[in-house]
Order: C-alpha cells, then structure tokens, then sequence
C-alpha cells in the first residue's frame, strides 16, 4: 500500500504523458468550442478554455499516470502537454469549475464529425448471408464528460464513496 500512495504522490514528468499525437487531429475540431462559457468572464481573465479542458480531460482518461484533478494541473504544467494542447498551466480552481461552465452538448456534434471519418471496415464473410444491419449497443452518458472531472476531485477531497463511469455506445459493426 505504501508504494501505491509513492506512486500517487510521485512528480508527473514529460516522459511519462504518452499519445500526445492523437491530439494533433482532436485539436481542429475542438478549437470551435474555445470561447463557449467565456461570455460569463466579465474580467476577461479566463486562462482554461473548453477547448483546452477536453484536451486535458481526454489526457487523464488515457494516462493512467494522471490519477487525479491535482494530477491533470501537473500535467498542464509541462511544456510538452503545453505545447501539443495548447493551454497554460491550469489551475485547482478552473479544473474544477469547468464542470458548470462548459456545456457538454457541444460535444455531440463533434463525436459526430469524428464518426463520420471513419473507414468503412472489410466484412467477414461468415457474415454476408446477414441481411440486417449489424449493431453493436452499450449505454451512453457522453453527456456527462464535464463531471468526469468533478466526480474525481469530489473523491479526491472526501475520500469517500467510489467514482464509477461508464461509457455507453452504439454503432454499426461495419463502418
């Protein structure tokens, strides 16, 4: 257990952030959502945009270095996520905000374009005598991103109850 919380508590470095290509082709189409929830910022002093924090959000969900909203203000530090995410350091405060000024709806039209990119995939022969459109199905709670954050900050700071997630999809098997 005690090599568990070193492990939690350990520096995140440059080396340990991985996929930071994939951000390279996410980063055109959530460039739209950059000003969305800034009409509240009277100050004009929003460092965090929406933009920026589904990009860190997206660099949590797959580094498992990144454990927490502490983790993901780590990570923001480093000139690499920097560079490739295009944001600055964000801070406790603007992570845990986020949850209530970025609407996830924005998100589906985006999802959407994605999906569309996608390949049409071979089909295995086994299958062709099937007539009917082929349909994987799972739940989906895509509208739940914002509070991915916010649920893993609340445990973080309470130390009680489990933060479970769940991703519900549905697609056609051969697109």
């Amino acid at each position: 257990m005690a090599s568990r919380s070193r492990k939690q508590n350990r520096k995140i470095e440059e080396s340990d952030i991985t996929g930071l290509k994939f951000f390279d082709k996410l980063a055109p189409l959530l460039n739209r959502l950059h000003d969305d929830g800034c009409q509240r910022d009277r100050a004009g002093n929003r460092m965090l945009h929406y933009d920026q924090y589904c990009m860190l959000t997206l660099l949590y969900l797959f580094n498992p270095i990144v454990t927490s909203l502490r983790g993901i203000q780590q990570a923001s530090e480093l000139k690499n996520v920097q560079h490739k995410l295009g944001c600055p350091r964000a801070s406790l405060g603007s992570l845990s905000e986020a949850t209530s000024v970025f609407d996830a709806e924005r998100l589906k039209e985006i999802i959407t374009e994605l999906g569309d990119q996608l390949q049409p995939l071979s089909q295995d022969k086994r299958l062709q005598d099937i007539k009917q459109t082929i349909t994987l199905v799972d739940g989906s709670l895509i509208a739940a991103l914002p509070n991915i954050m916010e649920a893993s900050w609340r445990k973080a700071k309470t130390g009680k109850g489990m933060v479970k997630w769940r991703l519900h999809t549905h697609f056609a098997r051969f697109r």
